[in-house]
């Protein structure tokens, strides 16, 4: 049976849900139309996995294709063909978007540092009353008019502190991304106050994300797939650790806890379902 060897990619991309994993599927296979460094069988593959359900070959595949563009096609030789690594390939996008990182973050931390830099990048084009509509459709955010830029980058800093907001901020972007580029966003669950929010950061007033495709497009036709495809598994990791998460205050929690170390709320056995 397939394995995703790769540690990084192996937990996010077998617990996604169908829907989530299709995302991905139609930006690495450019909505089945086929990419030229992308094999048509394997292209074939992908596209059939959405219709007859995505299986565990289907992921190990798409892992396999993804860490494919991550490397330049010399590397991929040398590697036998199999790519890089998800985290080498995380760290070029970080590098290429010019998102902050400390040194030695996880792979979580690298894709809120991408998404948090296109999030920042659309809010700094969005009017005062874009800007409050967006903040308050994020768990715990609130905005105030006419605030400085020193204030701003606070805000956009705290939206790492909490889980639930990270996660929210995740799908706002990853929605806005995945419209942009194959049509269709993620499920947000029914969510009023993040389709609200999405609304904003699509419109073209709020929405940066076309002209930073162009300019990645200048640079490396991969990266109209790496990036997109890192801000995806972004929102597809923050779902997945947000199901081991406080219900009272979205700290993460262990499997094996009774009660939150923070804010002390009984933690019940679906929580950590």
């Amino acid at each position: 049976m397939p394995v995703i060897h790769d540690p990084d990619l192996a937990d996010v991309l077998m617990s996604a849900s169908a829907d989530d994993i299709g995302l991905l599927i139609d930006v690495i296979t450019d909505s089945g139309k086929g990419r030229i460094s992308l094999s048509s069988s394997v292209c074939r593959q992908l596209k059939a996995a959405m219709d007859k359900g995505v299986d565990e070959a289907a992921r190990a595949l798409l892992a396999e294709e993804l860490t494919r563009f991550g490397g330049n096609s010399l590397a991929n030789l040398f590697r036998g063909g199999s790519g890089v690594p998800y985290r080498e390939l995380l760290a070029d996008v970080v590098s290429h978007v010019g998102a902050e990182h400390n040194t030695g973050a996880s792979c979580a931390e690298m894709e809120m540092a991408i998404i948090a830099k296109v999030f920042a990048q659309s809010v700094a084009q969005m009017k005062e009353e874009d800007r409050s509509t967006l903040f308050n459709s994020l768990e715990g955010q609130s905005y105030l008019p006419g605030v400085g830029p020193l204030t701003l980058a606070s805000l956009l800093a705290s939206l790492g502190s909490s889980g639930l907001a990270s996660f929210n901020m995740a799908t706002l972007v990853a929605s806005a991304t995945m419209s942009n580029l194959v049509g269709r966003g993620v499920m947000l669950a029914g969510s009023t106050t993040l389709g609200r929010g999405l609304a904003v950061l699509a419109g073209p007033l709020g929405w940066a994300i076309t002209g930073i495709w162009t300019a990645f497009d200048l640079a490396s036709p991969a990266y109209r797939v790496t990036v997109p495809c890192v801000i995806q598994i972004g929102h597809m990791r923050q779902k997945m650790l947000l199901k081991s998460t406080c219900p009272g205050c979205h700290v993460v929690v262990t499997e094996d806890s009774n009660f939150c170390g923070k804010c002390g709320t009984r933690l019940t056995p679906t929580t950590h379902e």
